[in-house]
This record gives structure tokens, sequence and C-alpha cells, in this order.
């Protein structure tokens, strides 16, 4: 038999070429598994850390709440009637509990209307403490005080007709944070710069420490409002939550933190005075000072962590800023799920804030009710506090400037109606399907 050479050749060469292909097969398989089995390995180790961090993190909320529990059970009530002095020992007013349980300041009332019309006011009963234009909200406000007789709305409104519907008390209104901030090492959460265009975003606040690090560089106007004509000096000026609700806007601490709007310029009205046990009140009067100061900044947004009554001069400056085109964002309060709403954050115009912790549970404290539009952050954040440090805190005033930044950008692009409607269509549905009680809208996370 005649070997075919060419034929044998052929077949060697077939088999060799059939043994790398299957063997380029069976690596490629080997490679796909080893890839997978990788990945898993990889997915597996995150989630395991990330149930460590979340673990970590839900422990730090935990304690927080404790000491949020512990405080709110062991902290003494401010007394029926508090004195509040000027920073140079001056009495100043008597901060007073009324019947309905919100505060004001003792027989001192407000008024808006034309120079006729608070012309009413010249009478017996009735000294006239302080009148004033409030160029920003197109309004004469004059601050009076009453004898005890005529302290009453319905003896007021008998008295004063014509300013019937334009009157109303001086009344305090209180940030809507916890106020039990605690140091920790827990690995803080990262977010990201929402926008670099150069809003102007505005404040009414305490005071804010300006030399803290995570201010280095950024842009802010602040101006105080805290004197009073009638008293020689002017009331004592926190820092505490003025720093924490800016540090969340435009606070930086590399690399971990960028600010969430780096091209910003904050406007802040420091409307706050100091009271005992390291509480904080602004009288209406201050946060209508403030208020007007801020429109003629021409801000796009003005963030309120703060609550209190409903007020008839109140509601009026919210209708004149909304007329403007600026958009309001207010912490709804931490009185609890079964409060009655507050206010500024009840009144229509306003975008009301909750708070939720990083696992997208309601902050157990948040107010709930149809005046919720979004939920934001706000369970063990980290702020800047005045010291220089950080600390984890929590409340719906910390959730409200997480809003306020995103609103700010989306006015950057959109007239207000359309940034809300951008705003809404980001939010990640929470609870009921479609907008609730409890959260609005839903989750806006940056």
């Amino acid at each position: 038999m005649k070997f075919d050479t060419t034929r044998g050749l052929i077949s060697v060469l077939t088999l060799c070429s059939v043994s790398t292909m299957a063997l380029a097969i069976g690596s490629q398989a080997l490679d796909r598994q080893l890839d997978s089995v990788s990945r898993q390995v990889e997915q597996k180790t995150e989630r395991a850390i990330e149930r460590s961090v979340d673990r970590r993190l839900d422990a730090v909320e935990q304690r927080i709440e404790a000491r949020v529990e512990q405080a709110r059970g062991q902290l003494p009530r401010l007394p029926r009637s508090l004195p509040i002095h000027t920073q140079q020992g001056g009495k100043a007013f008597n901060d007073v509990m009324l019947d309905d349980g919100f505060r004001a300041v003792e027989r001192q009332w407000l008024a808006t209307g034309t120079a006729a019309e608070v012309a009413e006011l010249d009478r017996p009963g009735i000294t006239i403490l302080e009148r004033r234009e409030l160029t920003g909200l197109g309004m004469i406000l004059v601050r009076f005080r009453v004898a005890p007789a005529l302290d009453s709305l319905d003896a007021l409104q008998a008295e004063l007709p014509g300013l019937a519907d334009q009157l109303d008390r001086n009344h305090i209104y209180a940030p809507q944070s916890d106020n039990a901030p605690e140091s920790s090492d827990v690995a803080r959460p990262q977010w990201q710069s929402l926008c670099s265009a150069p809003v102007r975003v505005g404040m009414v606040d305490t005071a804010i420490a300006l030399d803290h690090p995570v201010f280095g560089g950024a842009q802010i106007v602040q101006e105080s409002f805290l004197e009073l004509a009638e008293a020689k000096g002017e009331l004592a000026a926190p820092t505490a939550h003025g720093t924490a609700v800016a540090s969340l806007m435009i606070g930086r601490q590399a690399p971990q933190w960028p600010a969430r709007l780096p091209g910003a310029t904050l406007f802040n009205a420091s409307v706050f005075y100091g009271r005992d046990q390291a509480l904080s009140g602004a009288t209406l009067g201050h946060l209508l000072d403030g208020l007007s100061w801020l429109a003629t900044q021409e801000v796009a947004v003005i963030n309120i962590s703060l609550t209190g009554p409903d007020n008839r001069l109140l509601k009026t400056a919210i209708e004149r800023l909304d007329e403007r085109g600026i958009g309001l964002i207010a912490a709804v309060g931490n009185e609890g799920p079964a409060a009655a709403p507050l206010y500024p954050a009840a009144y229509g115009p306003v975008i009301g804030v909750t708070a939720v912790n990083g696992s997208g549970e309601l902050y157990r404290w948040a107010n709930q009710g149809e005046q919720v539009q979004f939920a934001a952050p706000g369970v063990a954040v980290p702020v800047a506090i005045p010291e220089g440090g950080m600390a984890l805190d929590s409340g719906t005033s910390l959730a409200a400037p997480v809003v306020a930044s995103a609103l700010a950008c989306e006015l950057s692009q959109f007239d207000l109606p359309g940034a809300i409607e951008a705003l809404t269509s980001n939010a990640k549905d929470l609870g009921e399907p479609g907008r609730d009680t409890r959260f609005g809208h839903g989750l806006l996370d940056y």
C-alpha cells in the first residue's frame, strides 16, 4: 500500500488544529468560569462590605435616636415666660408660651398695611415700637406693644377693624434639628456635586461659623437681623444650626465630601437669638426682615429650616416671595407623625421636606401630612459644627437643604414650575404608590 503523504499531512494538521481549537475553547470556558467566580466573589465581598457599613450606620442612627429620645424626655421645657437680654445685658423682651402651646414675644404684635391703615394704631393702649418698609416683600411693617386688655386677636380686631386681617402676634419660630450631634468615625456617605452653575441660594437660620474649614473658598454673604429699636444692643447670635445647614449645601471636605453647590453664592439671614438650654428662637419680625433682604439679593431659592404657627403676616410674606418666582423650601418639622401641620412648610407655595435614614425609612419624629412633598436624607448625616469638626445629626432641618440644592440647580435651567416637575420626575417613590402623606413624591437622594 502506498502511503499518501499529502493526505496524511492534512490529517495530522487537522488533528492539531482540532486539538488547538479544543484547547482554546476549553481555555475560554475556563476563563468564563473564572470570571464568573471572580464576579461572584466581588459581588459577595461588596455585599458583605455594604452590610457591614449598613450595620455600623444603623448602629449610629440607633444611638442618635436614643440620645434624641433621652433628650426629649429629660430636657426641661422652656418656662412659660423667659426673659431675653441683649449681649450688653439689657432687657429685650419676654419670650412667653401662649395658650395654644406656641411661643411669642409677650404682648407684641405686627401689622401691615398702607400708611393710612397703620395710622389706626395711634390710640390709647397701643405703643408703636418700630415702623419700617420691607422693600423685598412690598410691605410696611409696624411692630407694637399692647396693654393687657388688648392682648388677644379678638380684642385687637374689634379695636382695629381696618387692620383685622392684617395683624398677628410676633410669634417665635424654632429650628428643626434635634440638637443631639454625635461625633463618629463611621465612614461618611459620599455624595456628588449637583451642578457647578453660579446659583444664588438664600437661607434664614442662625449665624454661620464662617471660619469652619469646610467653608474654605465658599462664597457666603451673611447679614444679621437681631437688633431691636427699643433695646440698646443686639441679641446673641448662635451658630450651630446655621453652620450645619450651610455645610450640606456648600461645605466641602476632600475627598469624600464635595460641595453640592460648588459654584453657589449663599446668602444667610441670621435671625435666631440664643435662649437658655442651648435652644434658639426667631421672632417673626426678624424673620420677615431676613426674608425681605433675601428677596432683594435676587436669590433663586430660600431654605427655611424652621417651624412655628400659622401667622397672617408670614403667609403674606410667603405669597409675595412666590409671586417673585423664588423657590421656597421648608422643613416639615420634628413633632411626630400625629402632630398638626407646622408653618411655613404647610403653606401652599412652599415645598415641604421630610427626612429619611440611609435605608429610606422615615425619620420617626417627622411630621406627616399633605404638606410633605419630598423626602431627603436627614438621619445621622454628617454636618459641620462651630467648634471646627464634624458630627452626625438628625432632623427635617437637615433634609431641607438637600432639596433646596437640587431645586437651585434645576432653576438654572427651568422656571419654577418646570424645576419642581423635574424634581418630581427624579424622586424615587417610597411608601404607598404615588404621592403620599409620609414621603410626598418620594426620595431625592443627592
